[in-house]
């Protein structure tokens, strides 16, 4: 093997014999702890469904045996596709507001968002490989469109921020620019295949100074509870459709930022993630979640 052959250069650190106290860590953890008030309430509003575009898409699947199959994609072929309205189905289910209100995307009232106190503060930079009947290239869903003028002043001059074809009206999805992005999508996301190989990668994109000024430093970790929950969603939905997904934790922020042209951090990249057809590795074995009927498995 040449393994065996390859050169080391510099010295590796030795593991600590002992417990290493990272005094940062403490620190931020108290630093953005939220604060008790005595006014406090969680007020339950009326509960808003997602949109439909296309029904058809899905598999047939129960709620449970959805859940029970979900599983984090280690590889993608490369070649699996998925239909326009497919892919404006799973933008529609990412929407925080769900539909039908007449009101702008922006207050947390479909499920799961609603679990969240908040109004939406997390956007999706997508990069578009394999949808039939979508231009590949950069896109732009605005889970908040009080912030859409100011995402526009922000990025580059020349996005188009157009509708693209055949989208549903109550979805805030925009085309920015047209591009074979596969190259670009796998270097972002530290040069792994997996980010380019399927049908769309996204990276999170929080609006995140104003959002710490107005409301606090308590809305740190608050803003990646926001990612999860948007992650999971599109973990159920790819699994819906027949295909998978997996969240993408290294990627390099600082260059996401100069392809949108965003500059100083009041937005800032927090997550990638990517969904597509998986290649299935047959070394690891696949068992139950959870003890059940055979057809969770």
């Amino acid at each position: 093997m040449e393994f065996g052959n390859l050169e080391w250069i510099g010295n590796p650190n030795s593991l600590s014999k002992k417990h290493v106290c990272w005094d940062v860590i403490y620190t931020t953890a108290e630093a953005v702890k939220k604060p008790l008030k005595i006014d406090d309430r969680f007020l339950v509003d009326k509960f808003q469904s997602s949109g439909v575009c296309s029904e058809g898409s899905y598999k047939g699947f129960s709620a449970r045996e959805i859940i029970r199959k979900r599983r984090s994609a280690v590889d993608m072929d490369g070649v699996t596709k998925i239909e326009r309205d497919t892919f404006y189905q799973i933008m529609l289910h990412c929407l925080p507001s769900g539909c039908g209100s007449g009101e702008k995307q922006k207050r947390q009232l479909a499920l799961p968002f609603r679990a969240l106190s908040w109004d939406a503060e997390v956007h999706a930079v997508l990069f578009v490989h394999r949808v039939v009947g979508l231009p590949k290239g950069l896109y732009f869903l605005v889970r908040n469109e009080d912030h859409l003028d100011e995402l526009k002043k922000s990025t580059r001059a020349e996005f188009k921020w157009e509708k693209p074809e055949g989208c549903p009206v109550d979805l805030p999805l925009y085309e920015l620019a047209r591009s074979d992005c596969q190259q670009i999508a796998k270097q972002l996301s530290c040069h792994q295949d997996i980010a380019s190989d399927g049908c769309f990668s996204l990276g999170m994109v929080a609006h995140f100074e104003p959002t710490l000024h107005s409301k606090g430093a308590w809305m740190y970790p608050r803003l990646f509870w926001e990612t999860g929950v948007l992650g999971q969603v599109l973990y159920l939905e790819a699994h819906a459709v027949g295909i998978s997904a997996t969240g993408i934790g290294c990627f390099f922020d600082d260059p996401v930022h100069e392809i949108l042209g965003l500059r100083g951090s009041n937005f800032q990249s927090l997550y990638h993630f990517t969904v597509g057809g998986p290649v299935l590795d047959k070394r690891i074995m696949n068992l139950p979640a959870y003890p059940g009927p055979s057809t969770d498995a």
